[in-house]
């Protein structure tokens, strides 16, 4: 089944570079699942619960790292029950080319340890296999950045991988918010990450309630090559220009993550009205939520989604 995906990824990837020679990348701007009426609307007959709109959403950054271990199941089913609107998490793949739900780059020790009388030692998880990874305990410890009162362990949670996830919650009313990380120097094949990403989500029946969102655009030309029902997200554009709908277009994205000193009112309208969602950057105190909801942005992205979810009522 490897060697299928990797095939497959192949021929994409062939696919994707003559759509770039030959200007099929200068589509539309707003793209498959974004050309209705509504641009958070969905078909009425799909199965899956329509994309968000109305009054602004939360996001559970890494599950809601502040209330339970991050990127982990444990985190997912408690942000899911409190009623979040989105579960956001990030994407890693494994040496074996299995795609974790993992953040850093390496295992991080402050917060996940290799179970007792393992030889496993953290480290890259690029260089480690799917079945080492889970080894690690990375439910008893937090991060530092993280740690607090609210905060509750689970000890023996582990790193799930995203179809895991993926079956898990694709019953529930969560829509989802996931990150591709490709680490420098690593050698990770973007078109065969973005292919095995679209797999998953298709074989799961999810285009209409997953949104795919990265620093890395490749993944996000990839995958608009491959799917582009699916819709995307791009972060960091403010390192890169000002002019955000003219990048946005340039990928195919009809999604933002911002900071609220990186626009006005007036732009966030500008973008709302060329069918584009705008998400906040990760915040956490009620004075930020503020300027994002007085600013008008489509949903608030937080570590603490119960505190966000009670300041939004």
């Amino acid at each position: 089944m490897q060697d299928t995906a990797r095939a497959t990824a192949r021929l994409r990837q062939a696919a994707f570079g003559l759509a770039l020679m030959t200007g099929g990348m200068a589509l539309p701007f707003i793209g498959a699942a974004a050309q209705q009426a509504d641009s958070t609307s969905r078909p009425a007959d799909a199965a899956a619960s329509p994309m968000p709109k109305s009054q602004m959403k939360v996001i559970a950054h890494r599950g809601g790292a502040m209330a339970r271990p991050e990127n982990t199941l444990p985190a997912l089913h408690h942000a899911a029950g409190m009623g979040v609107d989105y579960l956001e998490f990030d994407m890693m793949m494994s040496q074996d080319d299995k795609i974790v739900v993992h953040h850093d780059t390496n295992i991080n020790p402050d917060f996940c340890t290799p179970e007792q009388g393992s030889s496993v030692t953290p480290g890259p998880v690029r260089e480690r296999s799917f079945a080492e990874i889970r080894s690690f305990d990375c439910g008893s410890a937090v991060r530092p950045a993280y740690a607090g009162d609210r905060f509750i362990p689970v000890p023996g949670a582990r790193t799930p991988d995203l179809e895991e996830v993926f079956s898990t919650f694709k019953n529930g009313d969560s829509l989802f918010f996931v990150e591709t990380k490709i680490p420098q120097g690593t050698d990770v094949d973007p078109v065969l990450f973005a292919t095995l990403f679209e797999e998953a989500v298709r074989r799961h029946g999810l285009e209409e309630r997953v949104i795919l969102q990265s620093f890395d655009f490749r993944t996000i030309d990839a995958l608009y090559a491959i799917n582009p029902r699916i819709r995307t997200c791009l972060l960091g554009v403010p390192r890169q220009t000002n002019d955000y709908l003219a990048m946005l277009r340039q990928h195919n994205a009809t999604c933002i993550v911002l900071n609220h000193a990186e626009i006005d009112g007036e732009g966030v309208r500008a973008l709302k009205d060329a069918g584009v969602l705008v998400f906040s950057n990760v915040a956490d105190k009620a004075e930020d939520w503020q300027k994002y909801a007085d600013l008008g942005f489509d949903a608030l992205f937080t570590n603490d989604p119960e505190a966000a979810i009670s300041f939004l009522n």
